[in-house]
């Protein structure tokens, strides 16, 4: 999938749009310290809009598939940005 950039203010924001395949998604990111600075808090929303027989996908494919995604994701940005921090 081709992903367009619709927004970015980094390091604090971006916004990724899906703009072709049959399930394009949508991604959008905020990151706010939090106290010291020395700790974030990550916000990840992500949705997907389906066309043609992607319509039914959604639901019954893609969804539960991102759902199971997320968390080693999640592990995967986390562990980047810590590594990135502490150079």
């Amino acid at each position: 999938m081709t992903m367009e950039v619709t927004e970015l203010t980094p390091p604090r924001s971006w916004h990724f749009h899906g703009i072709d395949g049959p399930v394009p998604g949508d991604v959008r990111g905020t990151l706010e310290p939090l106290g010291d600075g020395s700790r974030s808090r990550l916000t990840l929303s992500l949705d997907f809009e389906g066309h043609g027989v992607g319509k039914a996908l959604v639901p019954l494919v893609v969804k539960p598939r991102a759902r199971k995604e997320m968390p080693r994701n999640e592990a995967h940005l986390k562990e980047l940005m810590e590594t990135s921090a502490a150079r």
